[in-house]
């Protein structure tokens, strides 16, 4: 089979991730337990989950006979390529050469020199496994909208077929890839993270729209409310759609998912349950790996002919579970052999 390029736009990230027993209250000095440094930046993630999630781990390669027996798109024909930018500090090249060692192409990574690298500072409650996460973009508020008005450009030297979007780069320079992917066919998945107004004219380019619930508050200009029903969901759903949005999804944490898509004149809705075998660790690290998910199913079932949202939006759920059992958002996203297999029981 031939050869299918994703790319992947968005953030190159180094994470200092502080763990607590509580978050600390406003104006509170309070210890900490551990602290950790690793690669991170929902681009990056969501790079790596995509190429994971499409294989199975070549460490437990040997037990397939057949590649067809392996989980995953029927052969490692998915190649991930990460567009985004660095800093010329320490953090840089170091996350360059990380991205390579996990599988993912680095040539539309540039280091931009004078620029300081994009850094998250993530707290961490490890009672609940709830975060706070505030991110310097660094050299990511610097990318410009004429960095992404070719084809070639969205691939790091290749026209992908598929592009996958965060918002860590400057909402400008997002929003012209978006417009050049759709001038030249490019497919688009659009996570909103973190979320900016977009122009209402961009939406018509998107496929799919995947977003948790508080940056769908947002972008569809809602109060964030106490309890929200299935119609609620639905109407967001409706207004996305109504700008040209064929599949939207809005993922609910422990609630599982949403998902709505539109088949000519048909809907196609409902809920995605969350996975229940699972212990909550950290959470930081969820919706990168459900979007790498998503989209795996995605691919694989292109391969097959068909598309079924909730096929897709189950196993997103999944691959968020496999992460928030351990520390940190890249290195527990698991490989597609590894989805179905808890690492830790939830005891309570």
């Amino acid at each position: 089979m031939p050869e299918y390029i994703i790319s992947v736009l968005g953030g190159v990230v180094q994470d200092l991730t502080t763990i607590t027993d509580r978050l600390p209250h406003d104006g509170e000095t309070f210890p900490a337990s551990r602290f950790t440094m690793q690669p991170g930046g929902k681009g990056s993630n969501s790079a790596v989950a995509i190429h994971r999630l499409t294989r199975p781990n070549p460490r437990n390669q040997q037990q397939y006979d057949d590649t067809k027996d392996a989980p995953g798109t029927r052969e490692n024909d998915i190649k991930v390529r990460m567009v985004g930018v660095v800093g010329d500090d320490k953090f840089g090249p170091a996350l360059i050469e990380n991205l390579e060692k996990c599988g993912v192409n680095k040539d539309g990574v540039r280091i931009m020199e004078g620029y300081d690298t994009a850094v998250a500072n993530i707290l961490v409650e490890s009672e609940s496994g709830a975060n706070r996460i505030m991110q310097y973009p660094g050299a990511a508020s610097h990318v410009s909208p004429d960095d992404f008005t070719t084809g070639e450009s969205l691939g790091g030297g290749v026209v992908p077929h598929m592009m996958v979007a965060q918002l860590e780069l400057h909402r400008d320079a997002v929003e012209q890839a978006i417009e050049t992917a759709s001038r030249v066919g490019v497919e688009v998945l659009l996570n909103p993270s973190p979320a900016h107004f977009l122009f209402p004219d961009i939406y018509c380019n998107v496929s799919h729209l995947v977003m948790n619930e508080t940056e769908a508050f947002v972008l569809a200009e809602r109060k964030d409310e106490d309890t929200t029903t299935f119609s609620d969901w639905t109407s967001i759903a409706d207004y996305f759609h109504g700008l040209g949005v064929k599949n939207v999804v809005i993922t609910l944490g422990e609630k599982g998912a949403y998902y709505s898509t539109k088949k000519g004149e048909k809907m196609q809705n409902g809920y995605a349950e969350a996975e229940k075998e699972c212990y909550v660790f950290d959470t930081s690290g969820a919706g990168d790996s459900f979007v790498g998910g998503y989209v795996s199913q995605y691919l694989k079932q292109r391969q097959e002919g068909e598309w079924d949202i909730k096929v897709a939006v189950q196993y997103g759920c999944k691959a968020a579970a496999r992460v928030i059992e351990e520390l940190g958002c890249l290195e527990p996203i698991p490989w597609a052999d590894e989805v179905d297999i808890p690492r830790r029981r939830n005891t309570g």
